[in-house]
């Protein structure tokens, strides 16, 4: 497995993994000019998109992890587990003082293995994407 931090990644490459987990492909989002990130890494098995995971942060203060996926073929494998010990090793490194991410109820037990706590939030989705 190839790790590459803040690489070119297609976002045809992103759409097929959301695809492969079985979420919308958002291509065009991740097309559009005016999108960027403050860091995105993506695990590689060759020359196929496995892994991937983005943030958005302002740099200083905050930082919001999101899009954490791994290729159902590979699922279980650490995978998942190297993005997130990547991700937060950056971060820290950066000194960002905050670091939130959105996840499923049932995904609670793997987010507290890296220190993260539950807090109320709400989300609001506007409009559909492909």
């Amino acid at each position: 497995m190839i790790y590459v931090e803040n690489g070119p990644i297609s976002a045809k490459q992103i759409g097929d993994l959301r695809e492969a987990v079985g979420w919308n492909r958002m291509e065009s989002c991740f097309e559009s000019e005016l999108r960027s990130s403050y860091f995105h890494i993506g695990a590689f098995d060759g020359e196929k998109l496995v892994g991937y995971l983005e943030v958005v942060s302002d740099g200083v203060t905050d930082a919001y992890i999101q899009n954490l996926i791994v290729h159902p073929e590979y699922q279980g494998k650490g995978i998942g587990t190297e993005l997130m010990n990547r991700t937060i090793a950056y971060l820290k490194e950066k000194k960002i003082y905050m670091i939130t991410v959105i996840f499923e109820e049932n995904l609670l037990p793997y987010y507290k293995r890296f220190g993260f706590t539950p807090m109320l939030c709400g989300q609001l989705q506007t409009y559909e994407t492909d």
